[in-house]
């Protein structure tokens, strides 16, 4: 566990929450905030992400899309179905993988996504 007071960690998480409804993410959030504000290692930011995001909090960001009409559940409902499975095997590779390798592989991942979005119309 970080060491900060308890009182920092609620803060941070408020400024996360802030950046979760505001861009509609977590872990690309969540798990760099994790690592360099609280000084958790890349696999426990990770395991500590999956936590979060198995906790009801996520429903008072997404309350505000869902009134607005901005929510396909049944779609929602579908890709949930995928990513609990292929997320079982992910986590379990990445129980194998080095700090390193993993931080690069997570690292990747958000710079093309990142890239994608900056070049779309």
């Amino acid at each position: 566990m970080s060491t900060a007071h308890w009182s920092l960690i609620v803060l941070g998480g408020a400024g996360m929450g802030i950046l979760v409804g505001t861009l509609g993410t977590s872990g690309a959030i969540t798990i760099p905030v994790l690592v360099y504000l609280f000084g958790l290692t890349q696999v426990r930011a990770q395991g500590t992400s999956l936590f979060i995001a198995a906790l009801p909090i996520w429903i008072a960001p997404l309350l505000p899309y869902a009134r607005a009409g901005n929510v396909d559940w049944r779609f929602g409902l579908l890709i949930a179905a995928g990513i609990g499975i292929g997320g079982y095997f992910g986590g379990q590779i990445a129980q194998t993988m080095s700090t390193f390798a993993l931080r690069r592989c997570f690292a990747v991942a958000l710079a093309a996504v990142a890239i994608r979005m900056f070049f779309q119309r």
